[in-house]
C-alpha cells in the first residue's frame, strides 16, 4: 500500500514539473537587470565590485541577444566592437 501512495505522489510530482512553464514558476523572481533598473533607467552602482559585476552582467546580457562569438580573430574583434556599441547604445538610452 505504502509503494502504490509512493508512486502515485512521485507520479503527481513529475506531471507537475514536466508540464509547469518555467515562465509561471519564476514570475517572483527578478532577474538582476530588473532589479538593478530604478524607473526607465539603469542604476549603475558606486562601488567598485558591484560596478564590474554590473557590467559583466550587461555585458552577458548583449552577448545573449547576439550571436555566438566566432573563432576568427578578425571576427572576433568585429564581434567585441559590436557588443561595446550596443553596451554603449544601451547606457546612453538609460543615462537620457
Amino acid at each position: 500500500m505504502e509503494t502504490v501512495l509512493f508512486l502515485i505522489v512521485g507520479l503527481a510530482l513529475a506531471y507537475v514539473i514536466v508540464y509547469t512553464p518555467v515562465s509561471k514558476a519564476l514570475t517572483g523572481s527578478q532577474s538582476p537587470s530588473d532589479q538593478e533598473r530604478v524607473g526607465n533607467k539603469l542604476a549603475i552602482p558606486e562601488d567598485a565590485t558591484l560596478k564590474r559585476h554590473f557590467f559583466s552582467t550587461l555585458q552577458a546580457e548583449v552577448e545573449s541577444e547576439l550571436s555566438p562569438r566566432p573563432t576568427c580573430s578578425m571576427l572576433k574583434r568585429h564581434h567585441d566592437a559590436l557588443v561595446s556599441a550596443e553596451m554603449e547604445k544601451r547606457l546612453l538610452v538609460n543615462a537620457i
